[in-house]
């Protein structure tokens, strides 16, 4: 949920700020005397060093081939004083629309859809009518961001959205609830003419997927990825709320925009609890969600060579920026010579960063407990910096 590009951003500025220092490749930082141990970032110390006032907890992986630190630092509750601990779950955000693309890439390598097939031809025209062009829409440009459809949570549209969920936090909303935000709105291109980033995107290929499975797609997504990926800390958000308690989340409502009163902190887990959206599907552990991404895009995994071909084909990328490019459900680009693939996720109380390095099998996974405010953002962004830093120099 939310426009969540800004992880691509901050990594396309590190790229100078990187090169500047002349980095290039990962691992622990050697000492001027070769035979002397490498120096070990200390990122225990860094995460306990970003607590505070804004962000209440952390949760960070980073894993290569040498070494591994998981941990934790701050609390996951700050009413009852909970510990986060690593193996915390929240709602991942948009990071968990690589989750969603696989699952259609693989209904596809079944048989059940072509990523070609267009929308109109398994929504019905009562719906199909209150989008425009959505009768040249494929289920391949919703899940690249290439069919101009409107984005449900767009400056226009965004408030009545999160106005509509305070007004009802108990009750279920799955796609059909969030689509009707996007209706009758003005698309922002023809099918296949630019690039633009769209959650609702994601919502039609939800619709899709449950009228050709004739179930909520959540039962797919549990048999044929979370399941045979053992991401046994995840479930779909909302659908499958009984499978984990999901931790508070904090948005700092800086404007007042949400409460009427500027500077209020709310706690938004309610809110979540009862949200399952294909644009924002899952909620999980930092090792799971490390997992899945690797599992895409490494080699070494149980992600069959075809559908992994599919997820990141070149006829499936489409290019924002110089080398930044977006494929199903993933970003691509490059980092001081590194190709990298990620995807961050965003929402009112809860911050997401997963990326992933082939070419020093380095994962890199961080949750904050807030999000969705410019205090919570650039606090979390400066340790992303820092973490990225310390492994790409």
């Amino acid at each position: 949920m939310f426009n969540s590009i800004k992880s691509a951003l901050i990594i396309s500025s590190l790229t100078l700020a990187i090169t500047a220092c002349g980095g290039g490749g990962g691992g622990s930082k050697a000492t001027s005397n070769e035979n002397q141990t490498p120096v070990v970032f200390d990122y225990q110390a860094l995460i306990d060093q970003t607590i505070s006032d804004v962000i209440p907890g952390i949760v960070l992986l980073v894993e290569t081939p040498e070494r591994k630190f998981l941990g934790s630092s701050g609390l996951a509750d700050i009413d009852s004083h909970l510990p986060m601990q690593v193996d915390h779950i929240m709602p991942n955000g948009s990071a968990g629309k690589k989750a969603t693309a696989l699952l259609t890439v693989i209904l596809a390598e079944e048989g059940l859809l072509s990523l070609d097939d267009l929308i109109s031809n398994w929504l019905p025209e009562q719906l199909l009518s209150q989008i425009p062009f959505s009768e040249q829409m494929t289920i391949r440009q919703l899940l690249n961001h290439s069919a101009g459809v409107y984005d449900y949570l767009d400056d226009d549209t965004i408030a009545d959205f999160f106005a509509a969920i305070q007004a009802d936090p108990e009750s279920l909303k799955t796609d059909a609830f969030a689509l009707q935000f996007a209706l009758n709105q003005p698309a922002y291109f023809e099918p296949g003419e630019g690039w633009e980033y769209s959650n609702t995107g994601y919502l039609l290929v939800g619709l899709v997927l449950d009228e050709i499975l004739g179930e909520h797609h959540s039962i797919a997504m549990r048999n044929r990825v979370f399941d045979p990926l053992a991401m046994h800390s995840t479930h779909f958000g909302g659908v499958e709320k009984e499978q984990g308690d999901i931790i508070s989340g904090y948005y700092h409502d800086i404007d007042g925009d949400f409460t009427g009163e500027a500077g209020k902190v709310i706690n938004t887990k309610s809110w979540y609890e009862n949200i399952g959206v294909a644009d924002a599907p899952m909620v999980a552990s930092v090792e799971d969600m490390a997992l899945l991404l690797r599992s895409i895009v490494s080699d070494d995994s149980n992600i069959s060579q075809d559908i992994r071909t599919i997820m990141m084909a070149e006829d499936n990328l489409q290019y924002i920026d110089g080398e930044e490019s977006y494929a199903l459900g993933l970003f691509k680009t490059s980092i001081a010579g590194n190709v990298v693939y990620e995807h961050g996720g965003l929402e009112a109380g809860y911050s997401t960063f997963n990326l992933y390095i082939p070419a020093i099998n380095t994962s890199i996974t961080a949750f904050a407990n807030c999000g969705g405010s410019d205090p919570c953002e650039e606090q979390f962004d400066d340790l992303i910096k820092q973490v990225l830093i310390e492994e790409l120099l």
